[in-house]
């Protein structure tokens, strides 16, 4: 799209939000000046004395925006921030230097300031910074790690300054952080929105695949367009590209101080040095501090991946490990399986018409829920937890109400959140299109699914998801035990549910597990293998 079809979309998008959230709105007056000023590059605008004093232009498009602009920041409610982009430098100067002139070329310097924290690199790359008048750089002696090297960078920023933590191996396209800014601004919740890639985990990639960056950068232009639905609640973000909002983080430190009594607590947890899941810290966080997270499938950043962990791919793993362990010891629980999506289930939702029900029990963080909202915009989810922690959490990702589904009533039970239509029916009897258990059947699995069947519609179907008690797999915790099929095959039976789809996810098994199966199959080819092979069960019944 031209710069002249641009500045005239978001000055058409800048009048549109007008009247539904002033930030936004002026983001879109800005964003349209950005391109307006791009289309005139060549040009002199016409200044008189008295505009000039004041810095402002008489061509008419940027007075008309301009003046816009000025009025929605005297409007109360009005709380957009610049934008501090947090680069971290360790080698691989020519990727840094990639994604800054990225950043020059796609953004306007009125809207960011840039800060580099380069962490002792010895390829030259500091030199280069040091000429740069648009950085402002931070030069440590030695390697202080990610988590470090990005508190360093975010004191450095202006006082008022969103922050946007950005791997110094991605190439930001045009309007990706336009469209953050936006996401970040969409409410007074949002604490932190993250940007969807083409290498990146916690399902923020997207499906397409091409071979070149020139194809990715044209993908890039075709998706960072307005989008009718371009959200999507997450129980975390990815710190590969991750925008912050100054206010949730002032917060955020004011409840930990209050908490521990400690002087400052520190934004990303140094405890996870060199790098990987201070992100997953954050966002864990900022969802107790009040805040919700949000994906926005319309800002989309390439990502080469890694490059300093590649070089020594098990160190990486292994860091990976250990990390992970010690977020898992930071909060009492592995946030990360609880985070998780089984992509199957949602996969398997077909809704009928334009309405959708749909009850998870043991939903966890509440992030596949959050997946069917934004799969099916107008879906109407409820998630019980038992666990209390999880649903503080889940809360902010999605509509959950904490208790043991066993032992609710069922006027306990409602689809309102805070805030929605209380004049709506909260009668849930016979009304969810879907029931979804993912891997909470255990030695109650009879009264589970009786009293899920009490919620059902008439054509309503429960989705099931069980580890497999018979597979091969050595390493398996005593939460994995599962069922066997012949044990599911006779649950489903006294409960009267039919099965209608079945299906199986296969173990990641070793060479000695594979001879195993072999042995008790007679090889194989064999139909039965799948009673050894298969990790977990899928099954979609209905009454």
């Amino acid at each position: 799209m031209s710069a002249k079809k641009q500045s005239s979309l978001y000055k058409e998008l800048a009048e549109q939000y007008r009247d539904k959230n002033i930030n936004q709105s002026w983001l879109c007056y800005e964003n349209a000046l950005y391109h307006y000023q791009k289309e005139h590059e060549t040009q002199v605008l016409d200044i008189d004395k008295e505009t000039e004093l004041r810095g402002e232009p008489m061509d008419p498009f940027c007075r008309e925006c301009k003046n816009a602009m000025r009025t929605l920041e005297n409007q109360p409610g009005f709380v957009v921030a610049k934008t501090a982009v947090i680069l971290l430098s360790y080698n691989h100067g020519e990727l840094t230097q990639t994604c800054i002139e990225s950043l020059r070329q796609n953004n306007s310097p009125q809207t960011y300031e840039l800060i580099v924290v380069d962490n002792a690199s010895t390829d030259g790359i500091v030199q280069w910074l040091r000429q740069q008048k648009d950085i402002r750089l931070i030069e440590n002696q030695e390697n202080q790690g990610f988590p470090y090297g990005c508190n360093q960078g975010i004191a450095l920023a202006l006082e008022e300054s969103d922050i946007f933590l950005l791997n110094n191996d991605t190439v930001v396209p045009p309007n990706a952080i336009f469209w953050l800014r936006m996401g970040l601004y969409e409410n007074e919740q949002i604490g932190a929105v993250g940007s969807v890639s083409n290498n990146v985990v916690n399902y923020q990639q997207v499906p397409q695949q091409f071979e070149t960056i020139k194809e990715w950068l044209q993908f890039a232009e075709d998706n960072n367009v307005p989008m009718k639905y371009p959200y999507e609640k997450k129980s975390w973000l990815v710190g590969f590209a991750m925008l912050i909002k100054r206010i949730a983080l002032r917060k955020l430190l004011e409840k930990e101080q209050a908490a521990s009594g400690t002087v400052l607590p520190e934004i990303l947890d140094t405890r996870f040095s060199p790098g990987n899941f201070e992100d997953n810290d954050l966002s864990i966080r900022l969802l107790l501090a009040g805040y919700q997270l949000c994906l926005v499938k319309n800002s989309f950043i390439f990502h080469y991946g890694s490059k300093a962990f590649q070089r020594a791919p098990e160190r990486f793993l292994s860091l990976l490990k250990i990390n992970q362990k010690k977020l898992a010891e930071k909060y009492g629980m592995d946030l990360i399986l609880a985070s998780a999506v089984e992509t199957a289930l949602v996969d398997m939702i077909k809704p009928r018409g334009t309405s959708l029900r749909v009850l998870e029990i043991g939903c966890k963080l509440g992030a596949g829920l959050a997946r069917i909202e934004s799969r099916f915009p107008g879906a109407k989810v409820l998630g019980i937890e038992k666990n209390e922690f999880l649903a503080r959490l889940a809360r902010g990702v999605t509509n959950v109400i904490q208790g043991d589904f066993l032992e609710m009533e069922a006027e306990e039970i409602s689809l309102n959140r805070e805030g929605d239509n209380q004049e709506e029916s909260t009668q849930l009897h016979k009304s969810f299109d879907y029931i979804l258990m993912d891997k909470v059947l255990s030695g109650q699995a009879k009264q589970f699914l009786e009293k899920a069947k009490a919620f059902l519609s008439a054509k309503g179907k429960i989705l099931i998801v069980v580890f497999n008690a018979q597979c091969i797999r050595s390493d398996r915790s005593d939460a994995e035990k599962g069922f066997t099929l012949e044990e599911l095959t006779e649950l489903c039976n006294v409960c009267k549910l039919r099965i209608l789809k079945f299906n199986y996810q296969s173990a990641q098994l070793s060479m000695e597990e594979k001879q195993k199966i072999v042995e008790l199959c007679g090889s194989w080819d064999h139909p039965m293998r799948l009673l050894y092979e298969a990790e977990k069960f899928i099954f979609e019944t209905a009454v």
